[in-house]
């Protein structure tokens, strides 16, 4: 029963929120969890090589779910069934690779984040995907960021159910490989009975200089 009223919850935030994806370079993706059940959508920007909108719901009970370890993974360019890959070779681009961020200085930022689908290990497996990932300096990614995901869980026990939209739209002039670093990352989440505008925020991270980091 809980399976199918979550469904339908998926079906309403369909139908509640739909973002634009019609932008040059710009690509739809839906990754989904071994019974085709929807865990997070993206429009990913080919040009800056990362996602430009990230969207999910959470809901209290995911949010409090406890117990599952944090995958030892790496990012693979095929948690969606590798459709976003051949779509973005067929327009003549392509993913970037887990080992393209090594040695960088910057972490690799989940936006849709594991601890969010902690209900089970291998949706939070499904979050390990290349095109659900920016360069994020260990500041951002490990104290900021993370502080706006532990309030987006706590405003979801709150509100039973909440959407979750990120955007990156802004970029420094630094690049990892051949990845745009960007300049700051935005959160919004929403009441999804109401769709009212609960929490809403910005981070802004400094760009790592290249000549500090040391080749391991």
């Amino acid at each position: 029963m809980i399976k199918y009223c979550f469904f339908f919850l998926l079906l309403l935030y369909r139908a509640i929120f739909v973002f634009g994806c019609d932008l040059p370079g710009h690509f739809k993706f839906d990754v989904m969890n071994n019974e085709e059940i929807l865990l997070y959508s993206g429009c990913y920007d080919a040009i800056n090589k990362g996602p430009h909108i990230i969207e999910y719901i959470l809901t209290k009970e995911r949010a409090e779910a406890k117990g599952t370890r944090r995958p030892s993974a790496r990012f693979t360019q095929n948690r969606d069934g590798g459709v976003l890959q051949e779509l973005l070779i067929e327009n003549g681009y392509s993913l970037p690779m887990h080992r393209d961020f090594t040695n960088s200085g910057y972490d690799r930022g989940h936006m849709a984040p594991n601890a969010d689908f902690n209900d089970t290990y291998e949706n939070a497996l499904m979050t390990f995907f290349i095109a659900n990932v920016w360069p994020q300096t260990p500041e951002v990614n490990r104290v900021e960021w993370l502080e706006t995901e532990n309030e987006t869980r706590r405003l979801a026990v709150e509100y039973l159910v909440v959407k979750v939209i990120i955007i990156v739209d802004e970029f420094s002039e630094n690049k990892v490989k051949e990845i745009q670093v960007p300049l700051c990352f935005k959160k919004m989440v929403y009441d999804i009975s109401s769709n009212e505008l609960i929490y809403e925020i910005i981070i802004y991270q400094d760009a790592i200089d290249p000549a500090s980091l040391t080749t391991k």
